[in-house]
């Protein structure tokens, strides 16, 4: 299926997963047919044309760093970067040599840390890590003493939203909360998971928007670039590119995202580098990894765009 000939509302809800459908069987004696298909491979590219898919790798998590100053924590953006961020982490948290890490370990570590950002409860960390509330709540106890200027952070975040009445973005978009002072409990605790959740995404979701912005701009205004964007999903954008203008492309991406770190005109300076994953592929869900791309191989998107 090209992708011209695909008409989706909600492309972000297409699994990356594969998912198995049965075929029921009404006839005695036979049984039911299972099939296994994964539905991203199903869309591929026009002929003459690859699939670039710009990934931000852990955005949210650098923003933490970046919104909580956790000494920590930026120090593991800040030295070089292992090839996997949330095993330095677990090994950071627990104490242990990073080659003991384990990989329940390391999913122990994810699912605590954006229970955090997304303020998910002890009760759904639980259930995530099929272990009791006592024990998912001693998990998150653990990791925030460990890294105590999250926990900071996130209890300035709500009591500013309960003076204020909303949360800001680090782009100052905000996001009202009527119910942040509700004498419903379960109302009450609700906003105030929705606030910190919406300043850490919120803000992932601004600097996404800048990159879609500027990456347009520079395919606009260029004599030759015919690259489209097909869609945004979550912290990833997808494009469609033509053959040969892959490696210029690849570069003028990685670059304009990774360039995000800083936003002069409104004073943005974060505190950890932004880092780009690009994968490739004539079907998405068969995507590659993309040689990383010549530095300065990037053409710098005009002057003020985004500004």
């Amino acid at each position: 299926m090209a992708v011209e000939d695909a008409k989706l509302e909600n492309i972000q809800g297409i699994s990356k997963h594969p998912i198995q459908i049965t075929k029921h069987q009404y006839e005695q004696g036979k049984e039911d047919e299972k099939t296994t298909v994964s539905p991203r491979t199903m869309f591929i590219s026009s002929k003459g044309y690859t699939f670039l898919a710009a990934d931000f790798s852990q955005i949210e998590l650098r923003i933490l760093a970046h919104l909580s100053c956790d000494p920590e924590l930026l120090k593991l953006f800040q030295e070089p970067e292992s090839l996997d961020v949330f095993m330095s982490l677990t090994s950071q948290w627990k104490g242990i040599p990073l080659e003991q890490v384990t990989h329940v370990e390391r999913e122990q570590t994810k699912r605590i840390v954006y229970s955090v950002v997304y303020g998910a409860g002890k009760e759904r960390l639980a259930a995530c890590l099929g272990v009791t509330s006592l024990q998912s709540s001693q998990f998150i106890e653990s990791f925030l003493q460990k890294y105590k200027k999250i926990h900071d952070f996130t209890q300035e975040t709500i009591m500013q939203c309960h003076h204020k009445g909303y949360v800001t973005s680090i782009m100052g978009r905000r996001r009202p909360l009527p119910n942040i002072n509700a004498k419903d409990y379960r109302l009450r605790t609700q906003a105030e998971r929705q606030a910190v959740n919406f300043v850490v995404q919120g803000s992932a979701a601004d600097l996404c928007k800048i990159a879609m912005i500027r990456i347009f701009t520079s395919i606009a205004t260029s004599p030759k670039l015919t690259a489209r964007l097909l869609a945004q999903i979550h912290d990833e954008l997808l494009f469609e590119v033509e053959d040969s203008q892959i490696p210029e492309f690849a570069a003028l991406v990685k670059e304009t995202m990774e360039s995000l770190q800083n936003i002069q005109a409104i004073g943005l300076c974060l505190k950890v580098p932004l880092k780009v994953n690009l994968a490739t592929g004539r079907s998405w869900g068969c995507l590659r990894p993309f040689p990383e791309a010549a530095p300065g191989a990037a053409r710098p998107w005009p002057a003020g765009v985004g500004h």
